[in-house]
């Protein structure tokens, strides 16, 4: 039902005496011709701003037109062909193109803003792991990429980098209201660069009195797809 609601807003927008939209005078040779988003299942964090992009069959209609529309514009906000991330949920992406014989859709995720609290404030106490963290196989950016720890689902720790004796390593501080019996810690990495979510579920149980790794044994977290 959703996409034949979208697939009537399209027609009216592509019939419409241009107030809206209007696709430009093309020959009509796009039959055979394939489109898809290359954003699916995208996450993208509130705050973050993700350039979308489209694929053609025929690599000759590169450049051609697209229009683009969003199915809640309290989630996620279009400038030109940008989406801006305002609200955590998911958003339903539409291009049209082709003269509007073309269309594809996508779900595109948003994620609260993950901030560096005053988490001692809240919790006394904490947990900490000395890690090695890479990414499908490639090391930790720190620049493009976040690490945080989520004990009942509530962010609780991000990872910072450091170095001691030439030595590069992560330490990751995971705070909770007590020392023990808070359940398992889930780590996720959110790639801004690739607008990309990991989720790794190592089976860490949150224990204060507990440090995971050392500086000449780093604790492994390896997020993969």
């Amino acid at each position: 039902m959703k996409h034949l609601l979208w697939a009537l807003i399209a027609s009216l927008l592509m019939i419409s005496c241009g107030d809206f939209y209007q696709f430009g005078e093309e020959p009509d040779d796009w039959d055979g011709v394939s489109m898809r988003i290359t954003n699916a299942e995208s996450c993208v964090m509130v705050g973050d701003s993700m350039p979308l992009g489209i694929e053609f069959s025929d690599t000759s209609k590169i450049g051609s037109p697209v229009f683009w529309m969003l199915s809640d514009p309290n989630i996620a906000k279009l400038h030109n062909d940008t989406l801006h991330a305002v609200y955590p949920g998911a958003v339903d992406i539409m291009a049209i193109s082709g003269n509007g014989l073309l269309t594809d859709t996508c779900r595109v995720r948003v994620i609260e803003k993950w901030e560096a609290g005053d988490f001692h404030r809240w919790h006394p106490s904490d947990m900490v792991i000395y890690a090695d963290i890479s990414i499908d196989g490639k090391p930790w950016d720190s620049s493009t990429m976040m690490v945080g720890a989520f004990v009942g689902g509530e962010l609780t720790g991000l990872a910072v980098p450091r170095e001691a004796f030439g030595i590069p390593y992560a330490e990751l501080r995971i705070w909770a209201p007590t020392n023990q019996g808070q359940g398992k810690i889930d780590l996720r990495c959110y790639d801004r660069e690739n607008f990309r979510l990991y989720v790794l579920r190592d089976d860490i149980e949150y224990d204060a009195y507990q440090t995971l790794g050392t500086l000449s044994n780093l604790y492994p977290i390896k997020f993969e797809r």
